[in-house]
């Protein structure tokens, strides 16, 4: 049975799909009787579908922020 150590160790494992059968039973076993890994691991599973999200955004080139610094000041 996972300790709540644990379920915070194997948390990316399970989101990634990598954990086995066993481990994910286990898992959801210990999210049915902790209320504080059941916060954790919903708010694990935001933050990492949210940063999956942001890495599909492309960062501005460098001559996308000098232009947009430009303007800016020739705004204010």
């Amino acid at each position: 049975m996972l300790n709540c150590k644990d379920v915070s160790e194997d948390a990316t494992d399970h989101l990634e799909g990598e954990a086995t059968f066993m481990d994910g039973v286990s898992l959801r076993f210990h999210l049915l009787i902790c209320k504080h890994c059941r916060r954790f691991y919903r708010q694990f599973r935001i933050a990492v579908g949210t940063s999956a999200k942001l890495r599909t955004i492309d960062a501005p080139t460098d001559a996308e922020i000098d232009d947009l610094v430009r303007k800016l000041k020739e705004h204010y």
